[in-house]
């Protein structure tokens, strides 16, 4: 029997709340292959569910926390070819990624090129993959568009900006000043505050939320959208913005309000999330993307991960490698 380490919140807390077990590694269910993990993404949404403040459905602790994961796949189940065993792929898992070993549907795995070496396809999933929907299937940006996004240097900013400037858009990323660099390095103009972006912007991002969504709701152009995708400050109020979005998208004055979170996409549109992380794999093999990764840290250090996470001079992805 294949035995499994994983990371466990314990019970909803800080970072002291993790710990790593070791069990017996799951066996894949029918339609399922088993990953052997090689890296698995940290993401501050695995944050605020250790916390207890994460918005959306969060599991009941003891579990183990992870969206993304790549590695070898070393076991199938029943209705699964055997040809999908040694095959380097890369999935969106939603939870237990951290761990040495995780199930997940071999419909939505995606293998990876033998020219593409390294960790970096580990930093798709989650965050390059919510940048794409919320690029092409949400706000459906259109090149030359003036885009603003909000939290510009974090994973899913960064993705946007990149992703954005490859379609074409007028990508401005709103960033410290000491972000403004890297804001640059992916094509997009910095701004230190959303009143000092483009005033008449097309579309903004907005993972703020709280005061911060009510200037982007004004700094929209007459036919302009807004689409909130996340909550970056705790003290962020998802139920009155939730509530907010609505009611602006209702207002006759041609400007749009919409919120977006990958796992209800991923649970609905299993299909084309797939189909978006393919095609994400091939322009990484192309080198298109330029993933950022801020650090990788042993499986066994999950606080430290966190820590990592949550340290607001880092910008980039962690990674937990087993």
């Amino acid at each position: 029997m294949t035995r499994r380490r994983r990371v466990v919140i314990t019970r909803l807390g800080g970072p002291e709340v993790l710990r790593v077990d070791t069990d017996d590694a799951p066996r894949p269910g029918p339609g399922q292959v088993r990953i052997r993990v090689a890296a698995a993404g940290v993401a501050r949404a695995d944050l605020l569910m250790r916390a207890g403040r994460y918005p959306g459905r969060t599991p009941t602790p003891p579990f183990t926390p992870g969206w993304d994961a790549t590695g070898v796949v070393d076991a199938v189940g029943p209705d699964v070819p055997a040809r999908w065993r040694d095959r380097r792929v890369v999935a969106l898992t939603l939870t237990g990624g951290h761990a040495s070993h995780v199930c997940a549907p071999a419909a939505g795995v995606v293998e990876l090129p033998d020219t593409l070496q390294g960790y970096a396809a580990a930093c798709l999933p989650l965050n390059y993959v919510t940048a794409y929907e919320l690029l092409h299937q949400v706000a459906r940006v259109r090149p030359g568009e003036r885009v603003l996004v909000h939290g510009a240097a974090g994973g899913v900013g960064t993705a946007l900006l990149e992703l954005g400037h490859l379609h074409g858009a007028e990508m401005h990323g709103v960033a410290a000043p000491r972000d403004h660099p890297l804001i640059e390095e992916y094509g997009a103009e910095p701004v230190h505050r959303a009143r000092a972006g483009p005033t008449r912007a097309d579309v903004v991002f907005d993972m703020v939320g709280g005061v911060t969504l009510r200037d982007s709701w004004r700094s929209l152009h007459p036919a302009g959208r807004l689409v909130s995708y996340g909550f970056l400050a705790s003290r962020a109020s998802p139920p009155g913005d939730l509530l907010r979005l609505r009611l602006w998208d209702a207002l006759p004055n041609g400007r749009h309000a919409a919120f977006y979170r990958l796992s209800s996409s991923a649970r609905r549109h299993p299909e084309r999330i797939r189909a978006t992380l393919e095609r994400l794999v091939g322009k990484l093999a192309e080198g298109r993307l330029r993933p950022r990764i801020t650090a990788c840290i042993p499986l066994d250090e999950p606080a430290k991960a966190h820590l990592a996470t949550d340290d607001g001079a880092s910008r980039g992805k962690v990674l937990l490698l087993p």
